[in-house]
């Protein structure tokens, strides 16, 4: 007699609550509640899922180990997870072993058992359960594209507009990556600011969405004085360059690439400091600039939230295809 495995979900599903609960998106939760005593009074700054670590054995033997998360701190610090439906496991070659030698944690949905010498922490179920009732439609979403369905089923529309002029740090950066990739390839990347509100929008970004680009400032307007964009419909905007892009690639996240220090200020930045570590990979379809936009409309909250200098400078905010169609339609008849 063959028993028949019903459980109709992958862990991976309780690495994408987890994600969400550290970076600190989810409500009525902490972060500290799924974290060992010891990591309270520290700072999260980056996660990566799935990063390939090394250690050595009583035999002083290499062997690597695949923690389900790798959680980087401000105070140069890391913490390897191990994520489980049940604490009892199953667990990998070396995997317990690694955990005791790195002080690394455990995370379940049960806790059946104990694991020597590990911290570990039990998920609430019913937290867990509100949060998949929420989030259940879009997830499906999300799998059932990045298996193949036809994104434009699904298909989102993202403005994504931080503060940018000729001179600006925004425009050389810009041009440096464009620089890096063959003036004949349309097949571009960026990174968002680490800001809790910018990883909770870019997670939700799905292949085959449309991002639109815009560098923005008011210079020789005589508006804002500040850095921040007034929310006033009726005020100019100037657009230094838009680029319309389809998205290929979400979210990636890599700490040791060349490219995953590309937009820091200092490449050897520990990944507990690094401030751009986020990135989408997107195929350029349209693009312009060096225009006055007569009124930021209906757009004008989204272009100051976007916007906003040292918090999400230039992170990504969903719109409806009305605004992103009123926007496309506004960038071509000013050029």
């Amino acid at each position: 007699m063959k028993e028949v495995n019903l459980n109709a979900f992958s862990e991976k599903l309780l690495h994408r609550y987890l994600l969400e609960c550290y970076y600190g998106m989810l409500e009525d939760i902490s972060p500290n509640s799924l974290l060992p005593e010891r990591c309270h009074s520290k700072k999260i700054n980056l996660i990566v899922p799935e990063m390939k670590m090394t250690s050595v054995n009583d035999n002083n033997e290499e062997y690597n180990v695949i923690p389900d998360l790798v959680i980087f701190f401000t105070d140069g610090t890391d913490l390897p997870i191990e994520v489980k439906w049940q604490s009892s496991g199953p667990y990998g070659k070396d995997q317990l072993r690694f955990l005791r030698e790195k002080k690394g944690h455990i995370v379940s949905l049960v806790e059946d058992k104990k694991q020597k010498d590990i911290t570990m922490n039990k998920i609430d179920f019913q937290h867990w359960q509100r949060w998949l009732g929420k989030r259940s439609m879009s997830l499906a979403m999300d799998t059932a594209i990045s298996k193949g369905l036809d994104s434009e089923a699904g298909r989102q529309y993202w403005l994504v507009s931080p503060k940018g002029s000729q001179d600006s740090t925004t425009n050389y950066n810009y041009s440096r990556m464009r620089n890096l990739r063959s003036k004949k390839s349309d097949i571009h990347f960026w990174a968002f600011r680490n800001n809790a509100e910018n990883v909770r929008n870019h997670l939700k970004i799905r292949k085959g969405d449309i991002v639109m680009f815009l560098m923005v400032n008011t210079r020789t307007l005589g508006l804002e004085k500040g850095h921040w964009l007034d929310d006033n419909p009726d005020y100019p905007l100037n657009v230094f360059r838009w680029v319309e892009y389809e998205v290929k690639i979400p979210y990636t996240i890599d700490i040791a690439s060349d490219l995953s220090t590309f937009f820091e200020e200092d490449d050897s930045l520990n990944p507990g400091n690094r401030t751009w570590p986020h990135f989408i990979h997107l195929e350029k379809l349209e693009e312009g600039g060096n225009l006055t936009i007569k009124s930021r409309g209906n757009l004008s909250n989204h272009f100051r939230t976007s916007s906003s200098p040292g918090i999400r400078s230039g992170g990504p905010v969903r719109i409806n295809f009305e605004l992103y169609e009123e926007l496309l339609d506004a960038l071509r008849n000013e050029e």
